[in-house]
């Protein structure tokens, strides 16, 4: 999915297991998001960096079987996960990088959606600007992204503020762009679109029973890339992280925020 020299995930096992809990904390507003630009039934629908193909099955229920959507990833484990996971016959997957979308996906697409890609590639712009020239006339271009600097506890503790800083050091490290959802109004402006439609939303909760928590396992997917660069706090322990993190918020009586998501979207002129 990335182009950063490195992906700052795992691309196996765990990884399934981040974005599935990923999902179930940014599908309800990604949901939210479809229905406000208007995903509607019969469409042919791109879905940029598919992951496990969470996204392209949402867009699926929302085109019907009169429509279809194409998820593309340029991990061959992504796509295999997708395929995998992802029973309707009107969703298909390509292994493909979002950077070359212009020479490695054919034919043409009434919308092209994308969640949490932006943030690991070079030139979110350029992708932009590819994605828009796979679409028809009057298509509409979609993608949702994050700011992950922001306060992710509503009372600071000890470990989150130490995972924050060792997760974010490590996205910096890599080349990835941890504010991109704070940018897209300019990324659509530099890739020659039209200005986007934008707006605002975070999971966040309290408990145990929060979804919200699912973003915590972002990090801890982390984890081994951040021992690779040298990040880690001494003593560092991954296989507890998360449990610690949910005791020591619970401890102070605060909640889970997850990452503010940004949705930019545009609908192209006609002819």
């Amino acid at each position: 999915m990335t182009s950063t020299n490195i992906y700052a995930f795992s691309t196996r096992t765990d990884e399934e297991r981040r974005l599935q809990a990923q999902s179930a904390s940014f599908d309800p507003l990604t949901q939210r998001l479809f229905n406000e630009v208007g995903l509607a039934p019969g469409m042919r629908v791109l879905d940029l960096g598919c992951g496990v193909g969470n996204v392209s099955r949402l867009a699926a229920a929302m085109v019907g079987p009169d429509g279809s959507v194409l998820g593309v990833d340029r991990d061959p484990l992504a796509i295999e996960r997708s395929q995998r996971l992802t029973a309707a016959e009107h969703v298909s997957f390509q292994q493909a990088d979002v950077n070359e979308l212009a020479t490695q996906v054919g034919g043409e697409f009434d919308a092209v959606v994308g969640r949490l890609v932006l943030p690991y590639v070079v030139d979110a712009a350029a992708v932009l600007r590819q994605a828009a020239s796979l679409l028809r006339p009057g298509g509409l271009l979609c993608v949702q992204e994050p700011d992950l600097t922001y306060d992710w506890v509503s009372t600071p503790t000890p470990l989150w503020d130490e995972t924050k800083s060792w997760f974010l050091e490590t996205l910096t490290r890599l080349g990835a762009d941890p504010r991109a959802g704070t940018t897209l109004f300019e990324s659509f402006r530099a890739a020659g679109l039209p200005d986007p439609q934008l707006v605002l939303e975070a999971p966040v909760g309290g408990g145990p029973w929060s979804q919200a928590y699912g973003w915590a396992g972002g990090a801890i997917a982390a984890w081994p890339v951040a021992q690779q660069l040298g990040l880690l706090p001494a003593g560092a322990d991954p296989d507890t992280l998360e449990e610690r993190l949910e005791v020591e918020i619970a401890e102070h009586g605060g909640s889970v925020i997850g990452p503010p998501m940004f949705g930019a979207w545009v609908t192209l002129p006609n002819g």
